[in-house]
């Protein structure tokens, strides 16, 4: 069995079930992406990987951003750009990649790695923070 790329643990954790689960099922599907890549199988398995891994970010991008525009989350311009930004990066390293002008092992299986991990830990986590505080101030009838 080949080394994960990503590893879920609980710094990793928003609290809030649906996105956790929507971001363990990211981290397995770069690790199988990563392990596809490192097992050197046929071009056509990785590019179906890879769209697979697309669609499925798209989905949890809109679960977010649906969250994000109930709940009238004020960074929500802000986090819908990092959303796109990731989406047309990856989108670039994918088209050089079927351009074979650039090393998809070293490149993409990092560069969502990196992100995901990062956007979690900074910009996800901001956001159930923000809904918790509001749902425990309607609770507490301050809304």
């Amino acid at each position: 069995m080949l080394k994960e790329i990503i590893s879920w643990n609980k710094s990793y954790e928003t609290g809030n079930p649906v996105v956790d689960g929507q971001h363990k099922n990211l981290f397995k599907m770069i690790n199988e992406l990563n392990a596809g890549i490192e097992e050197g199988r046929a071009n056509y398995v990785i590019a179906e990987t890879i769209e697979k891994l697309s669609v499925y970010i798209t989905i949890h991008f809109n679960t977010e951003e649906d969250l994000m525009v109930k709940n009238f989350y004020p960074d929500y311009p802000i986090h819908k750009e990092a959303h796109t930004k990731l989406k047309e990066n990856a989108a670039k390293l994918i088209k050089l990649y079927c351009l074979k002008k650039v090393d998809l092992t070293a490149t993409i299986s990092q560069f969502l790695s990196d992100w995901l991990q990062n956007h979690i830990k900074e910009t996800d986590v901001k956001l159930i923070e923000w809904l918790r505080v509001k749902e425990n101030n309607i609770v507490a009838g301050e809304v």
